[in-house]
């Protein structure tokens, strides 16, 4: 067995290698404890005796979090991001393996592995499927919240990153997991500010989001069954297929919209950055 002592400064040692790496926030979520999501997004059905999920986010420049996705949103705090999580995904599981233990990192952010359709008709329902939860990751790992716009949430960033998860079964220190699953009172207090900015009305204000009406983003002015069939036909395919168009970037199309993201006011370098910016 693993001593206490050792394994605080496995963790420790594990936290400073991946923030030297790019990361920006860090925790551990203890892998037994994700009962809020379905068993297909679970630790353990990845890695069946995985002890632990080292979750870190990076966060999108100021500068590039821009409400509508362009050029320098899409690089750096999108795609090129993305794509840089996983390489710290990948470089924190080797470093965990080269101690001895299994690791495996989950893709961050296009980790689409089907669609599920709940109800057709004019106002559709659908779900997009995944492999792993990693906002219920972060939210465990004690990172952050989930908003009322569906997102993480942390009192440094606001919404402004992107998660990145290292299933393993190290014995890291858990650190104490946050609530989920409820409104946060910051987002009582700051009035739904995305909720109402949202241009598809996608958001609930209760935490969920409208998949269908999100991926549209302006459900008022497409022809509702055609859409349907557009986002069955792009997201068909086996889990493992469609998974890999999605890591590959070759199957679906940026998304255009990035206003829950951007408007988040829980976000403490805001002001700073303002100054920064003589605005």
């Amino acid at each position: 067995m693993v001593e206490k002592d050792s394994a605080n400064q496995l963790t420790q040692e594990l936290f400073t290698y991946s923030q030297g790496l790019g990361a920006d926030l860090v925790g551990v979520a203890d892998a037994a404890d994700f009962h809020e999501t379905e068993p297909a997004k679970r630790p353990l059905t990845h890695m069946p005796d995985a002890r632990t999920v080292f979750v870190f986010v990076c966060r999108i420049p100021f500068g590039a979090a821009t409400a509508h996705a362009g050029p320098p949103y899409l690089q750096s705090g999108y795609y090129g991001l993305e794509g840089y999580i996983n390489k710290i995904s990948h470089r924190c599981s080797v470093w965990l393996e080269d101690r001895g233990y299994l690791a495996a990192g989950s893709p961050a952010g296009r980790d689409i592995t089907g669609l599920r359709v709940m109800e057709r008709g004019d106002d559709p329902k659908i779900e997009l499927l995944s492999s792993f939860d990693l906002r219920l990751a972060a939210v465990k790992a004690g990172i952050g919240q989930i908003g009322v716009n569906n997102n993480l949430i942390t009192s440094k960033y606001g919404s402004r990153l992107r998660i990145g998860a290292v299933i393993t079964n190290a014995p890291l220190v858990p650190n104490t997991a946050l609530e989920y699953g409820v409104v946060p009172e910051f987002c009582k207090k700051c009035g739904f500010r995305c909720v109402k900015a949202c241009p598809a009305k996608a958001l609930t204000g209760e935490g969920a989001v409208d998949h269908y009406r999100c991926m549209v983003i302006n459900p008022a002015k497409v022809e509702t069954r055609k859409a349907l069939k557009t986002l069955e036909s792009r997201y068909s395919g086996s889990p493992n297929q469609l998974a890999s168009k999605m890591m590959g970037f070759t199957q679906n199309a940026p998304h255009t919209c990035a206003r829950c993201i951007t408007l988040c006011p829980m976000d403490s370098s805001r002001e700073d950055r303002k100054a920064l910016l003589g605005i």
